[in-house]
């Protein structure tokens, strides 16, 4: 054992040397950090501007442009030129595309990505009609061959660059067609504006028709809530569809489609029968729901000339054209959508 002497003694000598050390550390630490300091300022100030680093400059468009493999002026323009362009350019060209829309087109590409490109996987490599009859692939007598298809992969893969203010036809004696609409009268130019909202507004009368339909096969376990609901639904659904009907026709003639006065042939494809019976059978929806609707009014009237309960059923029937004329038109964008999902279904 130590004695308690000598630890106390211990303890005494040596308390005033720890604190001495304590001091001493935190003044030597604190004059080299000032000397480092110093010196990092000094040796930065001394630097040759040689020795800094060059400021980032960024990739004009025509230096990314060179780095890719295909140009489009010179290798994708001229296979759209030599295969497209005799259908899909003018006031009316073929499905409603010109070819020298760069925005058009480029609406049926995915820049970066051929799986989402609706142009290389639902036309350009599609079956020949030899094999499918109910094929979309373009040009008609395609595929095109294996190296130009190689070409629109890779430019595809690449970004799909197109300049802007580039054209495909580039013939210096092109007669310029006359604008549709330039010149015409308001009620004409307002007849092919609303034309662009087609697209958007045929969808409400697609949603509120079926629902009335809906609605009147619920009544049979609901009762006479739903055929209120249906009422309601079906008036709405038939002005709204009245609408649509109008602007599928003013959509159709910017589009370059068929005329209203033009009948279909025997020679007619897929496409132009699709396009004729969409707009005929949507037309006759349109003006049918017109008078169910009036049926249903007449029906609520205790005056003894009511149409019973007949236009229960034609709501029905309704409900049905709307489905039918609402998938017309889905193939007429996407194709023909219940093979493309069975085949999708079927890919192991």
């Amino acid at each position: 054992m130590i004695p308690l002497k000598a630890i106390e003694f211990t303890r005494n000598r040596l308390s005033p040397m720890l604190h001495l050390s304590t001091r001493n550390l935190m003044a030597n630490s604190l004059l080299i950090g000032v000397c480092l300091i110093w010196t990092t300022n000094v040796f930065a100030q001394e630097q040759p501007p040689l020795l800094a680093q060059p400021a980032a400059q960024e990739t004009s468009p025509s230096e990314v442009k060179k780095t890719a493999w295909v140009d489009f002026t010179k290798d994708i323009a001229p296979i759209f030129r030599e295969h497209c362009l005799q259908c899909h350019q003018g006031p009316q060209p073929k499905g409603g595309l010109d070819i020298n829309d760069r925005q058009a087109l480029l609406g049926y590409i995915a820049p970066g990505s051929l799986a989402d490109s609706s142009l290389w996987n639902d036309y350009l490599t599609a079956k020949p009609f030899s094999e499918d009859a109910e094929s979309l692939v373009m040009p008609p007598d395609g595929p095109l061959p294996r190296a130009k298809l190689a070409l629109l992969k890779l430019w595809i893969e690449e970004g799909a660059h197109w300049p802007q203010g580039d054209r495909i036809d580039q013939s210096d004696d092109r007669v310029e067609t006359a604008v549709l609409g330039a010149n015409a009268s308001l009620p004409r130019r307002l007849y092919l504006a609303i034309g662009y909202f087609h697209p958007a507004v045929v969808h409400f009368p697609i949603a509120l028709l079926s629902i009335a339909g809906l609605s009147i096969a619920l009544s049979w376990v609901f009762g006479q809530g739903c055929v209120r609901f249906a009422y309601g639904c079906l008036v709405l659904g038939a002005f709204g569809s009245l609408a649509a009907a109008l602007m599928g026709w003013s959509f159709a003639e910017i589009r370059g489609l068929s005329g209203w006065n033009e009948m279909i042939t025997s020679a007619a494809d897929e496409r132009q029968s699709n396009e004729f019976f969409h707009r005929w059978l949507g037309t006759l929806t349109a003006l049918a729901s017109l008078v169910v609707a009036w049926m249903a009014y007449r029906a609520g009237k205790p005056d003894g000339t009511r149409p019973g309960k007949g236009w229960k059923a034609a709501t029905l029937v309704l409900a049905l054209l709307v489905a039918l004329v609402g998938h017309q038109g889905g193939e007429m964008v996407y194709g023909d959508i219940f093979a493309q999902a069975i085949e999708q279904f079927n890919r192991r």
